[in-house]
């Protein structure tokens, strides 16, 4: 089985360190330019891989321009993996491969499709999901089902923690069924239209801006939607814009949306509409710690951070 493999992130990364790993061939790699680094916050070079496991890589700024389609045909594929990328496929990539194209969605389709799914899995505060393996069409996410499996959320899960959560699955449920498709034992069922729920819309980097007029929870589902591998909440302060990592909250009936209530040097605590948000973990966008012995002081208590870009 003449298998092409297309990702150009983290998880497809570490799918493809574990399909090489069990000795299953790939003939040729697809990912990223180099130049998509400063797009995508997931994004990673398969250079080392490949070169460890003598593949060709084949890097490209979009997979359906027309030197990349005749590079698919030449590679004469019996199936195409796509593991974690943002394009779209066109019908002329999708026709190629004689067993298809498999892709991978980390929400329990049908229910939801669409865009950045770990980030609205928890602004969504699903308390389960699944990581789905499907057949690409040209439809966004309706194709048939592959393989499927559940995986449980708990309150304290970020988007850290999904992301390794899924990879983990990831890992080995491509194994499990990469054999039983050799041995013309996989299945495939359609999805059950009916089930659909929504699509979810494509977010941005602007999309992490926090609003502290908003209440504890969601500026705290914010904070834990765009943690790593994502770009990140944040703020502004001082001429300054600060990204926030991790947090906690404390309810309360006071209303004090913005202003800096404590300054230790461990946390910043700020008011919200119905709380105050601990922030635990911060940095400037230059990459700079950011707590007491930087920005912030003792003197700050008091002030207000900034709700609009400076």
């Amino acid at each position: 089985m003449k298998i092409v493999y297309v990702s150009g992130v983290k998880f497809g990364h570490s799918l493809l360190k574990e399909i090489l790993q069990h000795g299953i061939d790939i003939s040729a790699v697809i990912s990223y330019s180099d130049s998509k680094k400063a797009v995508y916050s997931d994004f990673i070079s398969f250079d080392s891989i490949c070169e460890k496991f003598d593949i060709k890589n084949i890097k490209v700024n979009n997979i359906n321009d027309l030197e990349n389609i005749e590079i698919l045909k030449s590679l004469n594929p019996d199936l195409i993996l796509v593991m974690g990328w943002s394009q779209l496929l066109k019908k002329d990539v999708i026709e190629i491969p004689k067993l298809g194209v498999i892709g991978s969605h980390p929400t329990e389709l049908p229910k939801y499709r669409g865009r950045a799914p770990i980030p609205w899995t928890i602004i969504k505060k699903l308390s389960k999901s699944a990581l789905t393996f499907f057949y690409i069409q040209e439809g966004v996410d309706d194709g048939d089902i592959f393989a499927q499996e559940i995986f449980s959320i708990n309150t304290t899960d970020d988007a850290t923690s999904l992301y390794e959560k899924i990879t983990n699955l990831g890992k080995k449920m491509i194994i499990k069924n990469l054999r039983l498709l050799e041995k013309n034992k996989s299945k495939r069922s359609k999805q059950i239209q009916s089930e659909f729920i929504e699509n979810w819309p494509k977010r941005t980097p602007d999309d992490g801006l926090i609003n502290w007029s908003k209440s504890y929870e969601e500026i705290h589902l914010l904070i834990k939607a765009t943690t790593h591998p994502y770009p990140g909440a944040f703020t502004f302060f001082k001429n300054h814009k600060i990204i926030i990592w991790k947090s906690n909250f404390i309810k309360t009936k006071i209303s004090h949306p913005g202003k800096i209530l404590d300054v230790t040097s461990k946390y910043i605590v700020v008011g919200c509409l119905n709380g105050k948000i601990k922030i635990l973990d911060a940095e400037l966008s230059n990459g700079n710690s950011v707590l007491l012995d930087s920005i912030f002081t003792k003197n700050d208590i008091g002030s207000f951070m900034d709700i609009k870009k400076i």
